[in-house]
């Protein structure tokens, strides 16, 4: 009975401990979007993402720095000035991350697609609306 309990113990730190590095690394990707940092955002892309902002039509299957490129022109052109995270939801390895821009423009929604692998969090897929 006191090894099932050592075993248990041992894979619920081990569970945690993942939970604990996804939510460092998803907080340090809200913060570099809070400050517009699009030279740390390159790191976070999947190798194919796909960028959906507003009007334009959807663009899939794009390189990270393409992906980086477009978001940087809409936060470029909308003078977006901030992030506010308003929620954040995990199943399994895949994380979704909701906000809002801030801009002197008004305010557009944020979504965020996320997965989770062993070199880390990437982003899968973002829509602005």
């Amino acid at each position: 009975m006191q090894l099932l309990r050592k075993i248990l113990l041992v894979f619920s730190f081990t569970i945690s401990f993942g939970v604990v590095m996804a939510q460092n690394e998803t907080e340090t990707l809200v913060q570099t979007l809070q400050t517009a940092n699009f030279s740390n955002l390159l790191s976070f892309w999947d190798a194919a993402s796909e960028v959906n902002i507003l009007d334009q039509t959807a663009q899939k299957q794009l390189t990270p720095a393409q992906a980086n490129q477009q978001l940087q022109l809409f936060f470029s052109n909308k003078n977006i000035i901030g992030f506010e995270k308003n929620a954040e939801r995990k199943l399994g390895t895949t994380i979704y991350i909701t906000g809002k821009l801030l801009s002197t423009q008004g305010k557009f929604n944020l979504s965020l697609l996320l997965q989770e692998t062993k070199n880390g969090v990437s982003i899968v897929s973002v829509r602005i609306s």
